[in-house]
Parts: structure tokens; sequence; C-alpha cells
């Protein structure tokens, strides 16, 4: 992506998801939205806290108004939050962390002992209303009892939230796209240099740093090879490679807060009839589900295609608990396709699509592939070989 259009878009883009953030609070009458989950603070106030990346028991939150964001914070992230355009006096740092000078920037002197008392104080700020929609899983027993304190009607904002970012901006789209994209060459390099005797872990080095030299923050590194390659989520090893293996990839990356998720399979040598005809199986369910996503489809219509069409190649019985679900800012957003949801998919959304196959003591298989949801079907953004793909030996 071209880096100017790519700063013009990220600018336009906070605005976009703040705009969409405050249009729905009008029109439902919410005079305050409280998120504290790392996509939900990027997506209302524009931050993407460092320290939120790493700890997901990072103490924050982004209180909204029709009128103000306002950012309850440890101090490491006061002088980020106003580089990421957010008022000074917006901003309230808690904890000890000094930044010298004398611009807005500077922080020189603890101002709130601890989150609640930050949260308290920005909390003030707020005018009365009818109700606050708050993430309250993420909100500490202090700052749920100001909030109840206030009197206030008090909705949760999990859903609220994951239902506002359901359906993707332009530019959110065109982020996801490109995060598939360097995932899906990050695969590529990794299965180029797979070989027997190199490591699963000297392959997930190669994906890893083919992700971060694309600009994406590396997330999801699973490389597992051989027998291990039937565990679902597991970290590589320093095991050669032997002929015969197979070698499973399900990746991922950060770019700008949106998520990739990639799956691919390669074999170290030429396929036996037997990893040949389940990968065939798989591959078959995929493409089924593919062919019929689109706008109004339920999500348990698509789960009970893909697993008949693998169980109809010869996989059989074909468990899973879910065969796709939608992405974005998370990598795991709603819904997600079971056999339960009757979610009808929705145009606009994004969607991973995979059926995986794990089996302790054979092995591991997958594919999976990332799209757009279309009043006409599914708009693809990962277009890489999804065959079994096969490593000279």
């Amino acid at each position: 992506m071209d880096k100017t259009i790519l700063i013009a878009g990220l600018a336009q883009l906070t605005a976009d998801r703040l705009d969409r953030v405050r249009g729905r609070m009008e029109t439902e009458g919410i005079g305050a939205v409280v998120v504290a989950s790392p996509e939900n603070v990027l997506y209302a106030s524009g931050y993407e806290s460092m320290g939120a990346t790493i700890n997901r028991r990072y103490a924050y939150a982004a209180i909204v108004t029709l009128a103000d964001v306002l950012l309850v914070t440890p101090a490491a992230d006061f002088a980020p939050a106003i580089d990421a355009g957010l008022k000074p006096d917006c901003v309230y740092p808690f904890g000890t962390f000094f930044f010298s000078g004398e611009t807005s920037s500077a922080h020189s002197a603890m101002r709130h002992v601890s989150f609640d008392a930050a949260f308290a104080e920005a909390l003030s700020r707020i005018a009365p209303t009818r109700t606050i929609v708050a993430e309250i899983a993420f909100l500490t027993g202090a700052a749920l009892d100001a909030l109840s304190r206030r009197g206030e009607k008090v909705v949760d904002a999990s859903a609220w939230m994951l239902g506002l970012r359901g359906t993707k901006l332009p530019f959110e789209i065109a982020l996801l796209k490109q995060t598939t994209r360097m995932t899906e060459r990050a695969i590529e390099a990794g299965i180029a240099a797979a070989a027997v005797g190199v490591t699963d872990k000297e392959v997930a080095a190669v994906v890893a740093s083919q992700m971060s030299l694309s600009g994406g923050l590396p997330r999801n590194v699973t490389v597992v090879g051989g027998l291990r390659s039937a565990l679902a989520d597991a970290m590589s090893t320093e095991r050669p490679l032997e002929r015969g293996d197979l070698l499973r990839f399900d990746v991922g990356c950060s770019f700008y807060g949106y998520k990739s998720d990639v799956a691919r399979t390669a074999v170290i040598g030429e396929p036996t009839k037997l990893q040949a005809s389940r990968y065939d199986a798989l591959l078959a369910g995929l493409e089924a589900e593919i062919g019929m996503l689109k706008a109004g489809v339920r999500a348990s219509d698509v789960f009970r295609k893909g697993v008949g069409v693998v169980e109809h190649h010869g996989l059989r019985p074909f468990r899973r608990q879910h065969i796709g679900h939608a992405i974005g800012m998370a990598v795991y957003e709603y819904p997600v396709i079971t056999p339960d949801c009757e979610e009808k998919l929705l145009a606009g959304s994004t969607f991973c699509i995979e059926t995986p196959y794990y089996e302790p003591g054979w092995g591991g298989m997958m594919v999976e592939d990332t799209g757009l949801i279309t009043d006409d079907g599914f708009e693809l953004f990962s277009s890489t070989d999804r065959s079994l793909r096969i490593v000279p030996d």
C-alpha cells in the first residue's frame, strides 16, 4: 500500500470510526460509551497502546461522549496518546512515569495513584445522562461502582461494539486485505525455506520475519511439522523435518490493529494416498463454504454444508466446533460459523473460512482463507495456492 495513501487513510479512518460510534449513540440516546479492551479502545479513540498489545489485563479505558474522547491510561501512555491525536487535557494518566520538557506532552509528576482514581476523575467530567454503555468485563470493580453510583442505566458494551464493528468501513477492508496478503507472502517464504533437516522453529522464524519486514506485527505463528502438526495451536520446536512429514501453517499478524489468519499445509516429499485424499476432502469442504457465502445466508447452514462436503469426500466423521469466524480488530469476532449459530451473514462483514483436521498420532492439516461478504458472494482477500503443497525432498 502506498505510504501516502496509508497515512491519509488511517487519519480518516480514526475520524470515521468515531463518527460511527457517535452516530449510534445519538440514535439510541446514549450519553457515554466506556470501552476498555484493546480493540475497542483503538476503534473508539484512535489510540493503539503498545502495553495493551502485550498484556490483556492492561488497565486503561476510553470514555466517548458526543463532545469528547477521554483516555484513562498508565502514565507511560501519556505522550504516545497525545501523539496519536488525543488532547492533553483529555488524557488521565496514573502511576509513575516521566516525560521531560515543557511541551504539552511533558509529564513530570504523578497525577493519579491508580486507574480507579483516574477513572473516577474522568467520569466526573461526564454530564448526567440516561444511559451509559460500558465494557463491563474489562473494568475494575471500583470503576463499575463509580458508574453505578451515578444512577444511570448501564448497558454492556461488548455486543454493542461488536455489532458496530461487524460491517467494515472501506479503509478497514483495505487494511484487512493488506494484512492478509502480508501473511500469505510470509507462508510462501516459510514453505520455500522448508526442507529435510530444517526445524519447525527455523521455518517459523522465516514466517515471522517476513511479516515484520512487510510492516506487520506477528501475532499467531503456528508452524508445526510431523506428528506435532496435529496440535492445534502449538509452539514450534527444534525437531528437524523428515521426509513424509506434514507441515501445517496457521499464521497471522496485526497491521494498525487489523488482524489476519491464514492457513496452508505442506508435505515434505510426495504425499501418501491418505494424506492426499484427506486434504482433498478438506479443500472441497472449504470451496463449498466459499461457494455459498453471501449476505443473508445463515451461519449454521454454512457449517452444515462445509462439514457435509468434507464427509462426502471420504473424511468421516469430520467433527468440528466451528468452520469459520468473523475477523477484524480481533482474530475471532462475531459471528462464528457453528452448527447452532442462526445469525444471517451481513454484507460488508469479513470472515475467515477454514476446514482443519487434527489427529494425534497421525498429523494435522488445514486450509483457511479470508474475504468479504457481499450481496452476491464472497470476495477473497487471499489468493495463494491452497492445494497440498509439496516441498521437494
